[in-house]
């Protein structure tokens, strides 16, 4: 979760924030920001500015024209870049030159140089800007999963004394683009621009470098992979087929993959990896169903086993779902280290593992520098809640607006309160008609809520401060804008106006360590989770995208606790409904 530090902003920047935040597109850098060799070399050569790499890399990777960008640099923009980097980056060495061109609202965008007194000093700094990476992809997990996904593919860089982390599409264009300028390359745009290959996509390159990563560590450990046969994107129609063909994915599960690789080894070997890069709206669930075929095909092969050495290698394997992005396969004497390899290179953070026998699966076993969740022995398959307490998740006291209601009389009540009462009064009188069901009830208030509030998105923003308003059923039903714990209360009082019973339930996402709310109602005795934040910022990213979005699309309406679970979700178990009713 982000960190609010308003105060220091109000008292450090009060006579520098208006001239210190630019925006619009990156200007185009002059001869003076960029070093240029030293004609003499009896004379000391002068360091490349960090705004000049910054704008350099920026146009060399193409994303020069990305909107809502602020761009600040060290010589204009000092005050607000050391409140920046201290608090969002988490850094405490002094840095001598920086630049940050970064987006905001639903944006995680991000182009940052930094120069530091000497290599330690940097080498700190490129570990500090890897918890920032995970910490962005916390902010937009559920959120804006794209957004999400483009922080856990971030790239950070060091040179020397300068640091560079680069938040944006074809991150790794960019951080070749640091590099070259850095190592004297080149130092215009043209000198930098990445060539793209005609012949494999980033993605692909990118699945590449993971089956490469897996090959070498199962190969360190063992494991003969002389003479695997591959299929990837250099024969499409080979790679659709064997995946149609032997593992039994449905054309329709196959359209929902952007791409897929597959080493197996010779006739007799057991050995396989395969890694499915998801690329639907919902890639989690995807995911998810493309792990079930998977399994299928697993235990349709180990029947066919007559060696009982090869029929237990079957029955400990893996499928693994990482960050909602991938799905991954690994069949081998050494796929617990082949699995925590790939954790490392993909940056996964949070895990989902639809083990084929997951009461074998140990996390403590096994050691990895990347944090894994830990799952919860009294449910299995569900990761252990731990509060995460990072922010105010008290719940607005709404008895008096109820009262008013129930007594159809909201003089008694604040300014505040009343303007609440006010906007709940508007909205139930347009979408509820006598003789509704609870059910029929529920939907139209939900549909309302993911159709009429819009995220808050300053508290995505480490330099805004979200008002408190947004976590409170104001700023639904006044204000339209609200953060997970605003849209539950929003709902929640809906709801109990119109005499649904609800429960507002405030947990956790991220494998426990963010703080997250959401709802539970109880329809026929049988209660239903719903999340309409997560929803609710679907809408907005598909209205945004120009893509249909309806009710039909809903992801999170009137689930099962289960699928609230492997949704990222984490909760106090024992204490709270369960809801098993499939809807």
């Amino acid at each position: 979760m982000k960190r609010i530090f308003a105060a220091l902003l109000s008292a450090a920047l009060l006579l520098s924030l208006l001239p210190a935040c630019q925006s619009g597109e990156v200007p185009s850098p002059s001869p003076s920001e960029t070093a240029e060799p030293s004609a003499a070399p009896s004379q000391p050569e002068e360091p490349q500015s960090a705004r000049g790499l910054a704008n350099l890399i920026c146009v060399a990777s193409g994303n020069d024209g990305v909107e809502n960008l602020e761009v600040h640099y060290a010589g204009e923009d000092g005050e607000w870049l050391s409140v920046y980097i201290e608090n969002a980056y988490g850094l405490q060495d002094p840095w001598e030159d920086a630049a940050v061109l970064r987006a905001t609202g639903a944006s995680a965008f991000e182009i940052a140089v930094l120069r530091m007194a000497g290599g330690d000093a940097a080498a700190r700094t490129a570990e500090a800007l890897e918890g920032y990476l995970t910490a962005r992809e916390k902010d937009f997990t559920g959120y804006a999963p794209d957004q999400a996904d483009l922080a856990k593919n971030g790239e950070i860089r060091q040179s020397g004394a300068y640091v560079g982390l680069f938040i944006c599409p074809g991150a790794g264009d960019a951080a070749a683009a640091f590099e070259q300028n850095l190592s004297g390359g080149g130092s215009s745009p043209e000198a930098v621009q990445p060539t793209p290959s005609p012949e494999i996509s980033a993605i692909d390159a990118k699945l590449a470098e993971l089956m490469d990563a897996a090959l070498n560590c199962c190969e360190k450990n063992g494991e003969d992979v002389s003479q695997l046969e591959r299929l990837d994107y250099s024969d499409p129609d080979a790679l659709e087929a064997y995946v149609k063909d032997v593992y039994g994915v449905s054309g329709e599960q196959w359209d929902t993959c952007e791409s897929a690789i597959i080493a197996k080894g010779p006739e007799g070997s057991l050995f396989e990896v395969a890694i499915f890069r998801m690329g639907t709206d919902n890639p989690q669930m995807a995911g998810m169903e493309l792990a079930d075929t998977l399994h299928r095909y697993l235990d349709a092969k180990s029947e066919r086993l007559e060696d009982p050495a090869q029929a237990e290698l079957l029955y400990d394997t893996i499928m693994a779902g990482y960050a909602m992005k991938h799905c991954i396969l690994v069949v081998g004497e050494c796929w617990d280290v082949a699995i925590l390899t790939l954790l490392d290179h993909l940056k996964g953070r949070f895990v989902s593992f639809p083990n084929r026998h997951p009461d074998q699966w140990n996390p403590e076993e096994f050691a990895s520098s990347t944090p894994t969740p830990t799952p919860d022995a009294g449910y299995p398959g569900r990761v252990r809640f731990d509060p995460p307490n990072e922010e105010d998740m008290s719940i607005y006291d709404t008895s008096a607006i109820r009262a008013a209601w129930e007594q159809g009389d909201p003089s008694p009540l604040s300014a505040y309160d009343r303007a609440i009462y006010d906007g709940a009064e508007q909205v139930l009188g347009g979408i509820l008609t006598d003789g509704m069901s609870d059910y029929e009830k529920e939907f139209a208030i939900y549909q309302w809520v993911v159709d009429n509030v819009n995220y808050d998105w300053t508290h995505q923003n480490v330099m805004a401060e979200t008002p408190r308003s947004s976590y409170e059923p104001y700023g639904g039903l006044v204000d339209r804008t609200a953060v997970c714990l605003g849209y539950a209360a929003t709902f929640q009082l809906l709801c109990d106006l119109a005499g649904v019973e609800c429960v507002t339930v405030v947990g956790a996402c991220f494998g426990s360590t963010g703080d997250h709310a959401w709802n539970m109602v109880r329809l026929d005795g049988a209660w239903y989770c719903t999340d309409v934040t997560w929803d609710a910022n679907q809408r907005e990213q598909s209205v945004e995208a120009g893509l249909s979005y309806g009710s039909d699309y809903w992801i999170y309406f009137n689930i099962t606790s289960d699928e609230m679970a492997e949704n990222d979700h984490q909760w106090d178990y024992a204490n709270t409904p369960e809801a098993v009713t499939q809807s």
